[in-house]
Formats: C-alpha cells, structure tokens, sequence
C-alpha cells in the first residue's frame, strides 16, 4: 500500500452544530412527505436560521418562538390546505444520516455562490469555449458517523451556447449527433432529432417541465428556435436549443477550430488537479467550521486498504499465469487459449469503420495471425464505412449489417480523451446500437489498429466475443458456488407497467454457464414476480447452491425481500452484492510529495458492511465503485468477488470499472427501452464484453 491514502471525503464536526430541533408535520390525508421539503424553504425564508426537511421531519437550528411559528402557518394555510400542525417531536434523536443531511441541504448550500465563483477561477481558456467546473456533494456515513464527499467534474462548452451555433449551421438538421448539456440541470446527451419550432411546442414543454426557471425560458423564447430531442444514457427528452450549451468532444475539434493539446489540458485532470479543485471547496467549508480534514491513512488508517490477491489464470493445456496486466496479452499468446471456438468453420465478421484510413491491412494481419497462432480462420462478410459518428448514422450501418450472418462485429473508433469517468463518447454510442441489439461486437481504437504489440490484445478479445475462453481463475472462489450479475428495469409496454430482467450466470472459476433476458407484467407497487426470477435465478443452475449475487446498483427492500424469498423456494444461499457506480468519491496516493491514482484495488471502507473499490487503474483521477453487502458475505469477500470478475473483460485496452457479470449494463437498458433487444432470450455468448 502506498505511503499515504486519502480520500475526496469529509467527517462533519458534529461538536460544531448547534442544537437541532425537529418537527412532525401533522396532516388529514397523510401528505407530509409530499409536502415537507416545500413547507421546510417557505420556513427558510421567514425565520433565521436553517430548515431542512429530513428523515421525515423538519428540523431546525433556530426553533422560533412556538406562538410565532402557530401564527406564521397560519399566514401559509392557503398553500398548505392540508397541513393542521408542526409538533416538536422531543423524542427526535438525530441519526449520523440526519446531521450529514441537514449540513449538506442547510448551511452547505447558503455557500453555493461562493463555491461556485472558486471553481470558476480553475478555468483554463479556450478560443471559442469556456471549462465548466461543477462541484458536487454526496452524504455519507463513515465508521457510524456522519460525512459528506466533495467531487468536481469538468466538461469544455462552445462560447456562447447551443442557439448561437444552429443560428451559423445551413438546415437545422446538421445539429444532430452533437453533444449537450442542459444550462439548468446535470444532464447532457446527443441530439437525435428535431422535433420542430417552439411555437408548435411549446405549450407542451410548458406542461411537462416542473422547473420553474426551465418554464420561464419557455415562456420568453422567440418562437422560431428549434426544439430537439435529446438522448440522455437511455431515455430521451425535448429541449428548446436556448436551454442547451454545446459540448465539445475531441473529435469536434476540427469543426469548431480547438487546439487538441489546451482541450486535453484543460479536461484530462491528473489526480493532483482534481484533488486541488476539490481543496478549493473543503477550504470554504472548513472555514466555515462545517468539516474537518479529508480522511486519510493519517488519520483514519483502518479505514483504508488493498484487496490486491495474488490471482493466477489458467489457460490452454494447463498451464497456469500469475496475473500481470502487463503481461497478459503475451502470456495468452505463449499460453494459448483455455478453449478456442469451433475451428472447423471461420468466424465471420462484420466491419464499422469509422477511420478515414482503410482497415483491410489490419484485418488481413488479423486474418493471417488468427491462421499461424490458433488455427483459426476469419471471413469478413461486409463492411459499413461511417465518417460522421452519431447515432443516426450508427444505427443505420448496424441495421444494414445484423441482416449478414456473422459471428460478431469489429468497430474501428478513433482515439479519445481518456475518460476519468466513463467510457469514451464514440465507445458508449457503437455500444448503445450494437451490444443493445445483442450484437457482440469488439472496439478496436485507431492507436490500438496501428499498434503491433496489441494484435494479441485483439485476438484475445475476438476469441472471446466469439465464444471462446481465453482464461480462467486458476484458484476458483473458496466462498461461492456461482456468480451471477442481475439487473432489472422498469419499462412500460402499451401503458402496462412491466420488469424485465438480465441474468448472467458464472462458475466460480469464471466460466461462463449462460445469460437470461426475462420480461413479466407488474402490478402497482408490486415486487419482482415470482415467475420472473424462476426464469432469472433458475432452480437447475442454482438450486442447492451458494450464490454470490451482484446487483446492479442500489435495491429497493421489496426488490431484496423478493430475492430472498426465492432464495428459499430452490434452496439456495444468496449473498447479495450491491454494485453502484455513480456518484462515488475518489481515493487518491500520495507519495514522493507527489499525488497520484492509487494502486489497483485500493479501498475505503464505510463500515463492515459498505466499501469503495478501485477496479481500474490509469494515470486520471478515476472513481472507484460503491460496494455493499450483507452480514452473510464479509465485505472482504464481496470486494474480492467484484475484484476478481473485473478479471474477465477480454482483450481491453483499459479495463472497464464494472465486472463483467454487470458490465453493459447501460447498452442492453437502452436496447430493451427502444425494443430493439430482445426481452425474451437466452444464449451462451458474452455479446456484452
């Protein structure tokens, strides 16, 4: 383990908080949590101090005198008709969940303006564009105290937004594929569409908008601008362009004249960079008296860690590799394979060559590579060149090439900034419409195309999109019998809710068994069928079993409930695991004055039953992933589970965060949302990888 850890969160001075007072809202018709927040700011506005609903109650730093408060609800009675009382609830005792909230949502946002102006002065200037810095807050509860993260998140706008740019474009219809960012909110996406003028919409954007400032803008903007529609991860909603700012990738330098190099610069942040900026905001906050300094191996040493196992791989014929990262296209090339496809037929291949430079020299050096070294033969059956990524165009060629029989797809992508957060914009869209149709399909970069050292990096990767297994654990997990990764989604069909589900069964050695897409109706308020986790979680692969369960993301109790009774239905131990991705703190190493990542596998630990995992490792500031577990998994087990699966992504350039029983995750959403993927399938075929 390094010298030093710490990390981007803060234990709140709790002996620094004055004595807080809580309220019970007493309603007729059991309203108050629809109420309270609302109730709490008109409170804000009138009396000193901080009003904050939270936990069922609002609380308060400066109860008011009870006759001033009686008289003050009264004066609101019209806009709060079913409100009879506050009562003081004496019995209130606040939990660390309580004071991390009320910071965060009370004192905390009367220091926003402030904030914001600090991070304001990071900028780094850009012809044409302006670095938009956003700070964000997270609560947590650290060691059953209270807490709070501080996180910023950079992202490069065109000068001066979106309206001023579709005002130089010939037709309204070039601003389809670019990348925006609402000016009122932190959601950002492609343009797929434009819908029409606001005149003709405006009416409706009035009526589905509940943000006060978004109707204003509505309500004053000359209606000749253009409505658009926007994809947002997998949904999509209609923006006026005057609501939007215009996001600049790196591959729209050339069209906006942006110098490659200050682009990097200024949004390429080291983790030095990032842990400055966030030193920007705690040094308000600790003047402020409201947190104390970051946690650290200095000041909270059993709190950090390394889940850093010495795992070996299997490969073909037996032979076992210690893992080395460094080493593992070269010891899969030596090794061989743990089992290769079918190689009495060849694999077919479907091409989507986005590079203005031809593939086919890198395809026959695959093609002849695959022949000497595995005995495999290759067949590329089409190719679909695309020069203008979008989705339109994406969709269009994958919809041309999924009516060719092929076993998978090779799609040529052009570099880009290396992403702290999440995959590159182009990797995520080829992503969106091929795995989202179950295409399995292998992103191959242009660096990596022209790169001879990583043609074993490709053939490990096509080897096993194509059904093959390069390697497994050489030691299979000693605490459990099967790893599954389960996702669920709510959707819509016809107006009728419905779940639809995504299983993906694992040995504990890493082999792949099968996957399972599940679709059933649901009731209001329901939980997950039974019939859907019997196709999901079924009795032949899992009865009698120890399973570890990974979740996508953080689950409802009902969701919990419902897996645990079908847990006793086939007699089997679930432990489930909790994933989350969004949102998390990053963990920073400090050594030889300088701060850096931190090793692979380095965690923080919330409590014996929540830590944060560093899955990937690079030289940006990457966030690490949330984990939670139950008491029936020690957390030391779940990470190691999550750990070791994050083993298996075959042939990556940079080793996605999320383990394979998981990843994907965003693309077969958006392809079950669109009803483009299937919702009732079953297959053996990692087309997610």
């Amino acid at each position: 383990m390094p010298a030093h850890l710490f990390a981007e969160i803060f234990p709140i001075k709790t002996d620094a908080l004055p004595p807080l007072t809580a309220y019970r809202i007493l309603t007729r018709n059991d309203s108050a949590r629809k109420v309270g927040a609302r109730l709490a700011a008109e409170l804000r506005e009138v009396f000193p101090g901080d009003w904050v609903w939270v936990g069922g109650r609002i609380l308060t730093d400066q109860a008011p005198n009870p006759v001033k408060l009686v008289m003050m609800l009264d004066q609101l009675k019209p806009h709060f008709r079913d409100v009879e009382a506050l009562e003081e609830d004496f019995a209130w005792q606040p939990t660390a969940d309580h004071l991390a909230d009320f910071v965060a949502r009370g004192p905390l946002l009367r220091l926003e303006d402030r904030l914001i102006d600090a991070l304001a002065k990071t900028a780094y200037g850009i012809k044409n564009t302006r670095t938009q810095r956003e700070y964000r807050i997270r609560t947590w509860t650290v060691d059953n105290q209270p807490a709070l993260s501080i996180t910023v998140v950079s992202r490069l706008l065109y000068e001066p937004d979106l309206q001023a740019y579709v005002e130089t474009l010939d037709k309204p219809t070039d601003m389809i594929g670019l990348w925006v960012a609402d000016k009122t909110a932190r959601l950002q996406g492609e343009i797929t569409k434009v819908v029409g003028t606001l005149d003709e919409q405006r009416d409706r954007l009035i009526k589905l908008s509940d943000r006060p400032d978004m109707q204003e803008l509505l309500a004053k903007t000359p209606g000749d601008h253009w409505v658009c529609r926007v994809l947002v991860d997998t949904r999509e909603y209609d923006y006026v362009t005057d609501a939007l700012d215009l996001v600049i990738r790196l591959r729209d330098i050339g069209q906006f004249d942006i110098n490659k190099a200050q682009m990097e610069k200024a949004l390429h942040l080291s983790p030095a960079l990032h842990a400055q900026m966030v030193k920007l905001i705690s040094d308000i906050l600790k003047e402020h008296n409201l947190i104390s300094n970051a946690y650290s191996t200095q000041n909270a040493a059993a709190l950090f860690g390394s889940m850093t196992p010495k795992f070996s791989l299997a490969y073909g014929s037996g032979k076992s590799r210690p893992y080395d990262l460094a080493r593992l296209n070269q010891d899969f090339q030596t090794a061989g394979a743990q089992k290769l496809p079918d190689t009495d037929k060849p694999l077919r291949v479907v091409v989507i060559n986005t590079l203005a430079d031809e593939v086919r020299d890198f395809t026959e050096a695959l093609r002849r590579s695959l022949d000497r070294d595995f005995g495999l033969k290759l067949e590329v059956v089409r190719e679909r060149s695309i020069r203008v990524i979008s989705q339109a165009n994406l969709e269009s060629a994958v919809r041309l090439l999924l009516k060719e029989p092929h076993d998978l797809a090779l799609a040529f992508l052009p570099d880009e900034i290396e992403s702290a957060e999440e995959e590159a914009v182009d990797d995520r869209n080829t992503r969106l419409q091929t795995v989202g149709r179950g295409m399995p399909t292998l992103v191959i970069h242009e660096s990596t195309m022209n790169n001879p050292a990583a043609m074993s990096s490709v053939i490990m990767g096509l080897v096993a999109r194509a059904g093959g297994i390069p390697y497994l654990l050489d030691e299979s997990l000693p605490y459990a019998d099967r790893v599954v990764g389960l996702s669920l989604i709510e959707h819509n069909k016809k107006d009728v809710p419905h779940l639809t589900g995504v299983a993906r069964v694992y040995k504990k050695d890493g082999a792949f068994i099968g996957y399972a897409i599940a679709t059933e109706p649901v009731r209001d308020g329901a939980s997950v069928p039974d019939a859907l986790l019997a196709r999901l979680l079924p009795q032949e692969l899992l009865g009698g079993k120890r399973v570890v369960l990974h979740l996508d993301g953080k689950q409802r109790r009902e969701v919990l409930r419902a897996i645990g009774a079908w847990e006793g239905e086939i007699d089997a131990e679930f432990c489930p695991v909790e994933v989350i991705r969004s949102g998390v703190p990053r963990i920073y190493a400090l050594g030889g004055g300088k701060i850096e990542a931190p090793d692979w596998g380095s965690t923080f630990r919330l409590s014996d039953t929540e830590a944060f995992i560093l899955t990937t490792s690079g030289d940006a500031a990457i966030q690490p992933i949330h984990i939670r577990t139950e008491a029936s998994l020690p957390i030391e087990q779940a990470l190691h589970s999550v750990l070791a699966f994050t083993l298996f992504h075959y042939g990556a350039v940079k080793v996605p965060k999320l383990p394979v029983t998981l990843y994907g995750g965003d693309a077969l959403e958006a392809g079950i949302l669109r009803g483009v993927l299937d919702e009732n399938l079953q297959g053996k075929t990692q087309f997610w990888l």
